[in-house]
């Protein structure tokens, strides 16, 4: 499938993401997620987050956030395993369906602050029909512009802990933590935000 025409609000973002150096081959990262975003007329531009099901062994139970997970030894480069954990989690294969725009700052997440998450972002052609694995109790589409009337502040449960953080209130979810930090960074390029 050739490559799709991105729109101008996407190319200029592709423009700044790609002036960004990359992260050097000494600075490994041990796990990756997905900033997908879609253009769509009549919606502008949005992004995919997930929200993980309730599970008391996982870390991160229960929390929104972006499609992705852990570079495996077996994964060729930390793209590969980007791509294999999008499409293992939300279904959509990159290599056909999307194209990289360029990489936002590696973080570290506040629950397991050893490891270093690198966020990659492409733009997808349409749309994609969403067929979710177990790893993943809901999937919902954001307007990315629209997140600044949404920022505020909500308790969250931490280990036991009852704790105010800066968040995005979205249909009913909280969008706090690691997830937050990455939005605020996406939102902060004025090419995301500027009509297109």
């Amino acid at each position: 499938m050739s490559e799709f025409h991105l729109g101008p609000r996407l190319q200029r973002l592709k423009q700044v993401l790609t002036a960004k150096p990359r992260p050097s081959q000494n600075d490994e990262v041990e796990a990756v997620v997905g900033v997908l975003l879609v253009e769509e007329a009549g919606r502008g531009l949005e992004t995919l987050l997930i929200q993980r099901p309730e599970r008391p062994s996982d870390p991160w139970s229960g929390q929104v956030g972006f499609p992705g997970g852990r570079v495996k030894p077996t994964d060729p480069s930390a793209e590969d395993a980007l791509r294999r954990e999008v499409e293992e989690e939300v279904g959509i294969d990159l290599k056909p369906n999307g194209e990289r725009l360029g990489l936002l700052s590696v973080r570290r997440p506040g629950r397991n602050p050893e490891v270093k998450v690198q966020p990659w972002v492409y733009a997808l052609r349409t749309r994609p029909l969403l067929r979710t694995s177990d790893e993943v109790a809901e999937a919902f589409w954001v307007s990315v512009p629209g997140l600044a009337s949404k920022h505020t502040s909500a308790e969250v449960e931490i280990r036991g802990q009852r704790w105010t953080v800066d968040c995005y209130l979205v249909d009913g979810h909280i969008v706090w933590g690691f997830t937050f930090r990455v939005l605020e960074e996406l939102v902060q390029i004025p090419e995301v935000t500027a009509s297109s």
